[in-house]
């Protein structure tokens, strides 16, 4: 009975996307194209009006950002923000930090979450299901509840204040999700390729390299960049495990330019377009393999 429920559910999920794929390209008339980038437009100058008018600001002195004007003149635009921020001593060391934070945190999820998805992918033994689901299941509580015991766990082991703590809190919070997505691209791999390569006399170590990671690289570069994203936007842990300005990274860096009764909006603005920009830059480079990877489909359950 369950059988059949499963198959004919997936069936109406077929017929839907079918219907979905037909609107948007065998039954589109001009008229209905052009509705349907019309809202796209409006949706994308909604998401995208505010940050393009933040970055324009940076560009700005700070009488033009109280004064009633809504579009600079040239008379108004100037580099001098970005003269003052990357000039603060204390940004830099938060830029350094979050770099060394962020791609450290990067480079254990993916190795860690390779191994363990080539694990969960290939081999049945028992709990496998149960550590998949648990797996999932630490990205639907809120961070919130894990703060204090996990600040008073890294209080008793002595890493409180070092890039270190930092770097194993990023990575307990990115390798589950990156070990879910990537033991969907590894399903998708047929087995038999393992089969014939074991019967050339690969190891399971020789198959992973050779095979399971170059067919995966698309699936391997969306884990990574979520995971770098995570840990370079991160502000609850680092709040609580940053004690001194030698390990706090570039959200907590922020408030640099914000006092208790004045905010430097233009310098704060200015810091903040500086911390957009390496996830902009990074996201352009892989940017291919990111859609091609969500496009093949890596949410595969257990």
């Amino acid at each position: 009975m369950a059988t059949e429920t499963q198959s004919q559910t997936q069936a109406t999920d077929r017929s839907f996307a079918d219907r979905i794929d037909a609107w948007l390209t065998e039954d589109m008339s001009p008229r209905r194209a052009l509705a349907v980038y019309a809202v796209i437009g409006v949706y994308m100058v909604f998401l995208l009006l505010p940050v393009a008018y933040m970055v324009l600001v940076t560009f700005t002195s700070t009488e033009f950002l109280y004064s009633p004007q809504l579009i600079p003149s040239l008379g108004d635009l100037t580099l001098q923000n970005y003269v003052a921020v990357l000039s603060t001593g204390l940004f830099q060391q938060y830029f350094i930090n979050s770099t060394i934070v962020a791609t450290a945190t990067t480079a254990i999820t993916l190795v860690v979450g390779t191994l363990a998805a080539y694990s969960l992918s290939r081999f049945e033994y028992p709990g496998r299901s149960g550590l998949l689901f648990t797996f999932l299941g630490t990205q639907m509580l809120p961070r919130v509840l894990i703060l204090i015991p996990f600040f008073l766990m890294m209080f008793t082991i002595g890493l409180i204040d070092s890039l270190v703590g930092i770097i194993i809190a990023h990575s307990v919070l990115g390798i589950p999700l990156g070990t879910w997505l990537l033991k969907g691209y590894f399903d998708d791999i047929p087995k038999s390729l393992d089969e014939a390569a074991k019967m050339d006399g690969c190891s399971h170590i020789d198959i992973l390299g050779r095979i399971i990671i170059p067919m995966s690289l698309p699936g391997i570069t969306v884990a990574g960049f979520y995971t770098f994203i995570l840990s370079w936007n991160d502000f609850l842990f680092v709040s609580i495990l940053s004690q001194t300005a030698a390990t706090r990274t570039l959200p907590f860096g922020l408030q640099l330019f914000q006092s208790q009764n004045t905010v430097a909006w233009e310098l704060l603005l200015t810091a903040a377009t500086v911390t957009m920009i390496p996830v902009v830059v990074l996201f352009a480079l892989v940017q291919r393999w990111v859609v091609e990877g969500l496009a093949s489909g890596g949410m595969k359950g257990a």
